[in-house]
């Protein structure tokens, strides 16, 4: 009643499930989720040490052998659902060298996620723990992770952007609800939902389990983020600004034509 519109993207939130929302959809062409790593975020570029962000981090201080492949979610642990962290002890399984990363965010729920996988009969020793890391290094040891594992229940939203500036792919599954899709959104924004968005969980644990068993694809995809994230769409805040100004200007037209909001689809810029 009070907020004529909801700012998103096509695939945060599709057209067909307008009905979800009070508000009307501005659809804007490229993520909604704004960020501004590409101005404040530079410490990925740097080689080596630095007197702010310290030493390059190594697999071998944060508890990785240089033959590991490193899986990672970052996201929260209540996002993590039982079937979601079984397909995950599966691709342990199939993958003899993989490991799975995550943040302790309590000891909690680090010890249930660890009894749960002994149940599933994947050893402890495969899942390394971490507490959340200085903002000044945060980057640079999130870059260390060859492949972010989303949570499909509730996406990475702000952890997307933060890994995918860190060089690091990204897998989700899109959902029904809008929690479910920013990361959608996100992968497409940057150039890689042909790869990295599945269908189902079956098809998200068999993707996983590709990616891990192909380190060329892993770094080919890792390299094409570094190499072009100064300029894909997601980090472009000059595009994304522009794109929300016109939808924007497009809900004041629309008002002042018809009188009240009605769903808005802001093309790209050309």
């Amino acid at each position: 009643e009070f907020i004529h519109y909801l700012a998103s993207d096509r695939y945060s939130s599709p057209p067909d499930h307008a009905d979800q929302f009070s508000e009307r959809l501005m659809l804007l062409p490229h993520t909604y989720l704004t960020n501004d790593h590409r101005q404040s975020r530079r410490e990925v570029f740097i080689k080596g040490s630095d007197p702010i962000h310290g030493h390059q981090p190594t697999r071998q201080e944060l508890g990785f052998a240089e033959d590991d492949v490193i899986l990672c979610s970052f996201n929260q642990l209540y996002k993590i659902e039982p079937h979601v962290f079984a397909a995950w002890m599966r691709v342990l399984k199939k993958v003899p060298k993989a490991k799975l990363w995550l943040l302790k965010f309590t000891e909690q729920g680090a010890q249930s996620l660890l009894k749960s996988a002994s149940k599933l009969g994947v050893d402890q020793s495969r899942i390394v723990f971490h507490d959340q890391f200085p903002r000044e290094r945060e980057f640079r040891i999130k870059g260390l992770a060859e492949l972010f594992l989303d949570t499909p229940l509730f996406n990475a939203h702000t952890t997307a952007g933060d890994v995918l500036w860190s060089g690091v792919p990204i897998l989700t599954i899109p959902g029904e609800n809008f929690a479910q899709r920013v990361a959608s959104g996100m992968i497409k924004s940057a150039e890689l939902d042909h790869l990295m968005i599945a269908r189902d969980i079956a098809d998200y644990e068999a993707l996983a389990v590709k990616m891990a068993q192909r380190p060329a694809l892993r770094r080919a995809l890792s390299a094409r983020l570094r190499k072009q994230r100064d300029m894909l769409p997601l980090f472009d805040i000059q595009k994304l600004t522009s794109e929300f100004e016109r939808g924007l200007l497009i809900s004041w037209e629309v008002q002042q034509t018809f009188g009240a909001p009605f769903h808005i689809v802001v093309a790209a810029n050309q």
